[in-house]
Parts: structure tokens; C-alpha cells; sequence
């Protein structure tokens, strides 16, 4: 692909225009679409085709989440979705990663870390649709089921982990550290040891406050001890495994 369509859907002015100037000096990147107004979006991606949206779903005139619903209904995966974050909390990032978004940056996201993203969102190993979908939803469950918090970031290092290795369970023999750590990284716009710490928090939490019957399901006492608190790489892994186990789909 010789050049990289992008639409920018922000609400604040100063970014989107940051953002824009940016892009449009890249080279191989060009800003076909920039709105601010949340009713506009659909309109624009119709009309000019993008292969990359960027989108902060917080507009004052439109509720971004379902708007985004709207967009991925019409468009369909082809259309990468890159998502910038302020203070998004709860229920609504686990909307968020249903819809299948390739990446979650920060606000205000550097310029340089954007462009990255979204030349990693444009060769991202494509996945078949029913899938990767599949696997989500699944992972989403066992997550609820455990009593996960969805919202935190920690939450979201560990689906996007979790996610890779029942996928890809090969990925594991890398180890968790050199393999899936730098994934999840790439994926979320954050560092690697931020990811390896919100992991560590996410199996401290769960070990806590979680529901010890899930956990006693997804991680057996007669196997794993019934004192077993687990590292990241066990956590990860024994998880996959059990899920793929458990999984009819796999057999």
C-alpha cells in the first residue's frame, strides 16, 4: 500500500489540528477526513474511504460508544479504529474492546507514537473476523465470571494477553516476558514494564477480592494448590489454557 488514507474524529480543536498538520507531513500518510462534530463522522467515512480512523469518543453532541457501534456495523473491520482516551472508566472500555479497536492512546498521545500506531494498525496479521471475535467475547467472560473490574487499565493488559495466548498458544513458548509483554505494549501505547505491572495488580486484585469459586474453576485446587497466588506467566497461561480446554470451538 502506497499511502495510508486517515479520517481524524476528535471533538477538541487544538489536537485535531496538531494531529492533522502532523500526519499530512509524514510522507505516506494523508488526512482525507477531519471533524470535530460527532454527527458528521458516519458522512465522512462514507464519502472519503479512510483506512485509519482516529477517534476520541467524547463528543459533547453525540454519544461516541454508539456511534462507534454504528461504524463498525457499516464500514466493518476493514477500517482500523484507533482510540484516544481520557479518563474512560467501567462498562464503556469493555464496549470499546468488543468492538474490535486496534489501539488505546493516551491523551493527549505523542505525535510520534501516533504515527506509529498507526502504521502497526496497518500491518497488523489479519485474523479471520469470526475468530478473533470469538476468542474475545470468550476471554470477556472469564473475566467477568472471575470479577474482574473492566475500565482499569491493568484489566485491559490482561484481556489483550490473555487474548494472544489462546490465540496464538506458541507465543507462550517465547515466555511472557519476551513475547506477549511487548505485544500488549504495542497494542495499548503504553510501556512494557507498565504492562507487566497492571498485570501483577490485576492477579493481586483478583486473588483478594475476586470470586474464589471462578477461580477455583479456572485454576483448580487439586492442580495448582490451594494456596497457588500465580506469577503473570502462570496467570496468562494457565488461564489460555483453560479456556481453550473448556472451549468446544477448539476440538
Amino acid at each position: 500500500m502506497n499511502e495510508i488514507r486517515m479520517a481524524i474524529a476528535v471533538h477538541d480543536d487544538g489536537l485535531r489540528r496538531n494531529v492533522e498538520r502532523y500526519l499530512n507531513w509524514a510522507g505516506d500518510i494523508r488526512v482525507v477526513g477531519s471533524t470535530g462534530d460527532g454527527g458528521t463522522v458516519l458522512p465522512l467515512l462514507r464519502q472519503d474511504r479512510p483506512h485509519v480512523l482516529l477517534v476520541e469518543p467524547a463528543f459533547p453532541d453525540r454519544d461516541g460508544v454508539e456511534l462507534l457501534y454504528r461504524i463498525r456495523q457499516e464500514m466493518g473491520l476493514a477500517l482500523r479504529i484507533i482510540v484516544i482516551t481520557g479518563n474512560t472508566r467501567g462498562a464503556v472500555m469493555e464496549r470499546l474492546v468488543q468492538l474490535r479497536v486496534c489501539y488505546f492512546l493516551s491523551k493527549p498521545p505523542t505525535l510520534a507514537s501516533l504515527e506509529e500506531h498507526i502504521r502497526l494498525a496497518m500491518v497488523e496479521e489479519e485474523r479471520p473476523e469470526a475468530h478473533r471475535l470469538a476468542v474475545e467475547r470468550r476471554v470477556a467472560l472469564a473475566f467477568r465470571e472471575l470479577g474482574a473490574r473492566a475500565g482499569r487499565r491493568q484489566y485491559l493488559y490482561a484481556f489483550h494477553a490473555v487474548c494472544a495466548a489462546v490465540e496464538q498458544p506458541q507465543i507462550l513458548y517465547d515466555g511472557v516476558t519476551k513475547a506477549v509483554y511487548p505485544l500488549v505494549a504495542k497494542k495499548c501505547g503504553v510501556s512494557i514494564p507498565a504492562v507487566e505491572q497492571g498485570i501483577r495488580s490485576m492477579c493481586e486484585w483478583l486473588w483478594e477480592k475476586g470470586s474464589r469459586e471462578a477461580l477455583d474453576r479456572y485454576f483448580p485446587p487439586a492442580v495448582y494448590g490451594r494456596d497457588f497466588r500465580p506469577s503473570n506467566s502462570a496467570f496468562v497461561g494457565a488461564l489460555a489454557q483453560q479456556l481453550r480446554e473448556d472451549w468446544r470451538m477448539w476440538g
